[in-house]
């Protein structure tokens, strides 16, 4: 029966990367450094998240995409933050007729209004118990920070104010310690921001940086010391942990060191992208990594490496599927 488990796992996992290598599955379309992005400006999104807006699965009665968990359909936060994303970037591209940019600019401004109406009293998106998903807070850093930068543009394009009190609230539990239901590990002086919270650290690469961008983006709107102050605190810790996300031959997608997917690494390219050029004060850190990270990405040799190794870590340590 275990083998039979095993075999199962393997053509399950085959199946999927194959999904992604051939450019159809929804959740690993590449998303490299935003078309419209320009630092210190409210414009483009970081990353491009434009593929996103293209959903072929069921919707709601609002056109939002149901996911599918453990047999039931529900609507995920980050799901549809990252699809909002995706329409505002293209409501900027000029490129794109006025009225299909009206189209996105509406579809972009749906989920900002259901993003202000699901937050609940402690500034936050819950998200592991929709997926069944043990987790030390209902929330996630990703989440958080992506829904920060949702609403801080829906305030840029609107003025209606409680966008912005929405993304001042969403702030609450990146300031909040797991230990206390929130998504901020603290130690010795260090902020890591949690994608998934548990008792010890993860730090999920790609989830901290996307709530660094929330962070950002808040400031871009508005002077705060103490949010500045978390935000130089956690970009120093990231910029210090740098090493340890590289394996020597592939990076690393979180400090359990687990190996990044293709996918995800392809991602951290792009996100260092948009640190390197976003903060200069660390820019020469970030690109040391992004060029080291570029070289992995073209050794064939390299890349072959990872993905046996990354498939045995999903063998031997299977992991419940957030999403499908």
């Amino acid at each position: 029966m275990k083998k039979l488990y095993r075999v199962s796992s393997l053509y399950k996992l085959i199946s999927r990367w194959v999904s992604i290598a051939l450019g159809k599955s929804y959740w690993h379309m590449p998303q490299g450094l935003g078309k419209q992005f320009e630092p210190g400006k409210l414009l483009g999104y970081f990353n491009d998240m434009t593929a996103k807006t293209i959903w072929l699965g069921k919707t709601d009665k609002n056109g939002f995409p149901l996911v599918r968990v453990g047999g039931r359909e529900v609507l995920f936060p980050t799901t549809l933050f990252q699809k909002a994303l995706g329409h505002w970037d293209c409501s900027l591209n000029a490129e794109i007729e006025e009225v299909s940019r009206m189209g996105h600019r509406t579809d972009f401004l749906k989920v900002a209004e259901w993003a202000v109406s699901q937050q609940d009293t402690e500034g936050g998106w819950s998200v592991w118990s929709l997926v069944n998903l043990p987790s030390a807070s209902p929330y996630s850093a990703m989440t958080q920070g992506e829904g920060i930068s949702l609403l801080v543009r829906a305030y840029s394009l609107t003025g209606e104010e409680k966008f912005m009190v929405a993304a001042r609230r969403a702030l609450q539990p990146l300031l909040k310690d797991v230990s206390q239901g929130g998504v901020s590990r603290e130690v010795n002086g260090k902020i890591i921001l949690e994608e998934l919270p548990a008792k010890e650290a993860k730090a999920v690469f790609n989830g901290w940086v996307f709530a660094i961008f929330g962070l950002y983006d808040l400031l871009l709107v508005g002077k705060d010391k103490m949010v500045d102050e978390r935000l130089q605190i956690t970009l120093k810790t990231l910029v210090n942990s740098l090493k340890d996300y590289n394996s020597g031959f592939w990076s690393y997608y979180d400090l359990s060191h687990n190996i990044s997917s293709p996918f995800y690494h392809e991602l951290h390219i792009a996100q260092l992208k948009a640190l390197e050029i976003t903060f200069l004060d660390h820019s020469a850190a970030f690109s040391v990594v992004r060029k080291e990270f570029e070289r992995q990405l073209s050794n064939p040799i390299d890349k072959a490496l990872s993905v046996i190794i990354k498939i045995g870590q999903k063998i031997s340590k299977p992991t419940k599927e957030v999403v499908s």
